[in-house]
């Protein structure tokens, strides 16, 4: 046990009131400023206040985020949900717990021996007297009450409360038997249906529309609004709206102002204008020289070089885009499954030049999310739109292509390595170099130029370009500072400009490239003195939780051999050095026709204290999933003039006939802090996968995915 920080959250709201909500009897109603993206987070939220304050996990109900009463808890992303929400609504719950049992004692006149506490109240045992948190939640002192930022290890000691329940997910019932209402589902009585008209690229500027199809859409009550070269069709008849915005393409004429792409993106990657940052150990980023790679010509150390490739991603959610607005009064109000609400707030307010106070959104679930996808363009579009038929409800769904074609994705990259190894397997020099367009160009109030449509609309298509980021473990250069203590490092980022695509946040931003590569090369260091993986990762590790983590993983894979043909590969990091640690093992087998399968996988977690176990195993076996299929399935294809991933057939995502059997452990760290498990499975699974593939194949293939055509021409080459 040890002191307990409440988190930032608690430093801008820190009354009970912020976080707990007990007008209804028998039931306590909690507010978070994250939201459910697919994770289930309001599950595990629940759970951490129902097991301290002692009320039933089925009478806790997270309230979904609304801007106008909901705690400002930032965007739900970076696995910082139990993090930083988790942990303000623990600090709250034991603050509760401990106010309202004092308050009890005194209230009743008895002491702790002679209470029954059960369900939020708490009873004399002697009399039969009770109070219950809801009689406390009218109490001055209930409302009066201040949460502390820190909690000493003697006010924990008080607190007791188990871990790994099992429970039933929040809303489940509903999602799997239909009954669930995404923002997709909205329906109200005052309604119109809208779609996007968009052109085959992002550079392309509005000429004419045909005036004989204007005329027909006249004809079939249906509204067509344009503004700059931003087309949206709408119609009280959904059906109509997608008929005829599929028949306005061919009634466009679009000028390209310049082409999307002239040339293979990893030659652009080598050969644009870059801006290059030395990344110093703490995982900063500075605008230093940068210094040159060391040679070294000592007999007893081996030097080795290699360069790793990975193409665009997209976040590629099952259900695309949505949102619902209405502007009613001089007020939006926008529906939107955004991780971002509190940030859309504002955008939205200084697009339309409003007060803040004028805009509300309100969280509605809908497609699953990795990062930033298309849920706040739709947003912003849905807005646009409604402003200009004000008090209709605006609902905007993004079409397949749509999402395939205009999300932002996580950019294409390539790392090059460098390292020195001795006789004694200790690495004496390591150097990785980043290179990659930007992960965070999310819309804010000062950057509304990061709505696709935003360029549309005012017929602007500069395009604009992205600055370094510096912060520790940013953008690029997430998780390019090693937790290893090699004896000296050269971390370099470099953003590279006027890359083709639209990029920002997927998931785990560079950390998936930077770890993957390193967790490759890694291993390439420790076969050129054969040395065994586990043991030079422990070698080079002084965090006894890491050690632990690595020593866990391989102890469970021990505990079977691999079958004849089949091969292993490892992979460990610890997410952005401060958030959870993974160790990954897979078992794959490769055909003569290098069709990869994956058969085994093991995973090792320390998440800090287990908040929800079982949610914890989802996570990393679900992000072992997404992972899994970056490496053997996913890129964007696109030429000159388009993208040409517009569909789950030219984008190709990992099926259920490639899921491995899952062992999954999870460390308990009772006491500490909760850490963010959402992305620390990815890039070690990358570097487990590399690994296999390596050991199946005698060479390293370098090139992602790991194609049949990768791997051959990573073959021949």
């Amino acid at each position: 046990m040890s002191n307990f920080d409440s988190g930032p959250s608690i430093k801008s709201y820190n009354k009970f009131q912020d976080w707990f909500d007990f007008s209804k009897t028998g039931s306590i109603r909690v507010y978070s400023g994250k939201v459910d993206i697919g994770q289930h987070i309001s599950s595990t939220l629940a759970l951490i206040a129902s097991k301290i304050v002692n009320i039933n996990y089925d009478q806790v109900e997270i309230i979904r985020l609304d801007t106008d009463f909901t705690p400002n808890e930032g965007i739900t992303a970076s696995s910082l949900s139990v993090a930083n929400s988790g942990s303000a609504i623990k600090a709250a719950s034991i603050t509760l717990k401990t106010n309202f049992i004092n308050y009890a004692l005194n209230h009743l006149n008895i002491n702790n021996e002679d209470i029954q506490f059960e369900n939020g109240v708490i009873k004399d045992k002697n009399s039969n007297k009770s109070i219950s948190y809801w009689d406390y939640a009218e109490t001055d002192d209930y409302k009066n009450t201040i949460i502390p930022e820190q909690f000493d290890e003697e006010v924990l000691k008080k607190i007791t409360y188990a871990n790994n329940q099992k429970i039933e997910l929040k809303n489940i019932k509903e999602i799997v038997t239909g009954k669930y209402k995404y923002v997709h589902d909205i329906n109200f009585p005052n309604m119109l249906h809208a779609r996007i008209v968009r052109p085959h690229s992002y550079n392309c500027e509005l000429v004419k529309i045909n005036e004989d199809f204007k005329k027909r859409l006249i004809e079939n009550n249906i509204n067509l609004f344009v503004k700059g070269s931003f087309i949206a069709i709408l119609s009280p008849d959904e059906f109509l709206a997608v008929k005829f915005s599929e028949l306005a393409k061919n009634q466009i004429v679009w000028n390209e102002n310049r082409k999307l792409s002239n040339d293979n993106v990893f030659n652009s990657l080598n050969t644009n204008e870059k801006e290059s940052l030395i990344v110093k150990p703490g995982g900063e980023a500075f605008n230093e020289k940068i210094p040159e790679i060391q040679s070294f010509d000592q007999e007893n150390i081996v030097t080795l070089s290699s360069e790793f490739r990975k193409n665009y991603l997209m976040h590629g959610p099952i259900g695309p885009s949505a949102s619902c607005s209405i502007y009613s009064n001089n007020k939006f109000t926008v529906y939107s499954h955004s991780q971002s609400n509190f940030a859309l707030k504002q955008s939205l307010s200084s697009y339309f030049n409003i007060d803040t106070s004028k805009v509300t959104i309100k969280f509605m679930p809908g497609s699953g999310c990795y990062g930033h996808n298309g849920a706040d363009d739709v947003a912003f579009e849905a807005s646009v739109l409604s402003k200009a038929y004000p008090d209709f409800h605006i609902l905007l769904k993004w079409t397949r292509e749509d999402e395939h074609c205009w999300e932002p994705y996580g950019s294409a990259s390539i790392n090059k390595l460098f390292g020195a190894i001795n006789d004694n397997g200790q690495i004496v020099y390591w150097s990785n170099e980043a290179f990659s367009d930007t992960y965070l160009s999310r819309p804010s109030n000062e950057e509304l130029y990061n709505f696709t449509s935003f360029k549309f609309l005012n017929n602007d298509f500069t395009k604009i370009r992205s600055k370094p980021k510096t912060s520790a473990h940013m953008g690029i250069h997430r998780n390019l500072d090693p937790l290893y203590n090699f004896s000296k490092t050269r971390l370099v980022k470099n953003l590279v400009h006027d890359l083709p695509l639209r990029t920002s946040a997927l998931r785990t931003l560079g950390a998936f490239a930077n770890i993957t590569s390193s967790e490759s090369f890694l291993n390439d260091l420790a076969f050129a003195k054969n040395i065994d993986p586990f043991k030079i990762r422990k070698n080079h590790l002084d965090d006894e939780r890491a050690i632990e983590v690595l020593e866990n993983l391989e102890n469970t894979m021990k505990k079977s051999h691999a079958k004849p043909n089949n091969y292993r590969g490892i992979g460990f990091s610890r997410y952005k050095n401060s958030a959870a640690y993974c160790a990954v093992g897979v078992e794959l087998n490769i055909s003569d026709d290098l069709d990869i399968k994956l058969i085994n996988a093991w995973i090792t977690v320390d998440a800090g204290e287990i908040a929800y176990e079982d949610g914890i195993k989802a996570q990393a076996e679900g992000g072992f999933i997404q992972a899994a299929s970056w490496s053997l399935y996913e890129e964007v294809l696109f030429d000159t003039k388009e993208i040409i991933s517009k569909d789950w057939d030219s984008y190709k995502i990992i099926g259920f006939d490639n899921i491995p059997i899952f062992t999954t452990n999870v460390i308990d760290r009772k006491g500490s802090p909760y850490l963010g498990v959402g992305e620390v499975v990815a890039g070690p699974t990358g570097g487990a996968i590399s690994n296999a593939l390596r050991d199946a194949l005698g060479q390293r293939i370098k090139t992602m995915p790991f194609t049949k055509e990768n791997i051959t021409s990573d073959l021949l080459n």
